[in-house]
């Protein structure tokens, strides 16, 4: 993430609504990869000065502090109500239930990280409005592991004809943990979720049935192998013994596909981390033009700092991973893979 300054110079951060120094509105233009100053104007518009020019938008409907603090902008040529992110929800937490609220704010705040930062990719995509067949949707659900009164017994997260189901436990901190702890992970937050399942829908959207398939499975693998059967061998048997040799995580070796979504998800980490080390000067790399063994050299270079000081406060390795020369090579590919298909 690049760094945003309010107009009275004070710095200003993605989920700001306010600049905390001198009181003025901010908002984000998602499309533009963005964040204003705004002034407010007549008709529910507010304007935001963009060198000689004004620029005019509009709140999305989940603004306020009582909502989920939406404080991404509509154009004012946008008739819609709510933002690009918040548009992409479909089904959302019973709001009768008070926690739910907050599982709400958690899980579109890190959407709208992540939608930022498909827009700052250029990445190609439709909602459902536009395409009501496999446009992106979110339906954020509850299971009675956490709400008694409903019927499903388990709700999984997952992907399907671009419906990105998430449940909504994971904005649960314990929830987490628990997992990660009975799955064995090492790493586990409602960010790298939503990157790992909005990597199965660009897989649909920029690979399948196009000329990056035959690539794709000489890198990861056959994607039609038996994708039941894969999964309860993993659940059974447990990843191979030498995993980190060709993969970034333990889950990663169940599935090609799985493989395909823990590999973008980690590239975006990177992608996303490399940009806001750039703009606070703790580095200097192009991660789209730079020579990619040293995007990672730097990348390395960057995580023994994070571990470095996460350490030194008593919290574990920001970044508890190993990359293998294979690792390296599904890396680079995504990258290719998101250049060329660029809108």
């Amino acid at each position: 993430m690049k760094r945003f300054f309010c107009s009275c110079g004070a710095e200003i951060f993605f989920d700001n609504t306010i600049c905390v120094r001198c009181g003025r509105l901010v908002g984000v233009d998602a499309e533009g990869c963005e964040m204003f100053t705004l002034k407010p104007k007549k008709n529910g518009l507010v304007a935001a000065t963009v060198g000689y020019n004004t620029r005019y938008y509009r709140f999305c409907e989940h603004r306020s502090q009582e909502s989920l603090g939406c404080n991404l902008l509509i154009r004012e040529e946008d008739s819609g109500t709510q933002c690009v992110s918040c548009r992409l929800t479909r089904v959302i937490p019973d709001q009768s239930i008070p926690r739910n609220l907050v599982r709400w704010r958690t899980l579109e705040s890190a959407k709208r990280r992540m939608v930022f930062n498909m827009y700052k990719n250029r990445l190609p995509f439709e909602n459902r409005y536009q395409n009501p067949v496999n446009g992106l949707c979110f339906d954020f659900l509850e299971d009675r592991r956490s709400n008694p009164n409903l019927t499903n017994d388990v709700v999984y997260t997952g992907h399907s004809n671009g419906v990105i189901t998430v449940n909504a436990a994971e904005a649960d901190p314990q929830y987490r943990v628990t997992v990660r702890e009975e799955m064995n992970e090492r790493y586990r937050t409602t960010l790298g979720h939503f990157r790992h399942e909005i990597g199965h829908y660009f897989w649909m959207r920029l690979i399948q049935g196009t000329k990056w398939e035959w690539s794709f499975k000489q890198l990861f693998g056959d994607h039609n192998e038996d994708y039941d059967a894969a999964l309860k061998r993993y659940y059974a048997e447990g990843p191979d013994p030498n995993w980190q040799e060709n993969h970034i995580s333990a889950y990663a070796s169940m599935h090609p596909l799985e493989d395909w979504a823990e590999t973008w998800a980690h590239y975006m980490h990177m992608n996303d981390t490399l940009e806001t080390a750039t703009a606070f000067k703790m580095l200097d790399v192009d991660i789209d033009q730079t020579e990619f063994n040293i995007v990672l050299n730097k990348w390395v270079e960057l995580t023994v700092i994070m571990n470095a000081l996460n350490r030194s406060v008593g919290k574990p390795d920001a970044y508890p991973f190993i990359l293998s020369s294979t690792v390296y090579k599904k890396l680079e590919y995504v990258r290719e893979l998101i250049v060329a298909c660029r809108y």
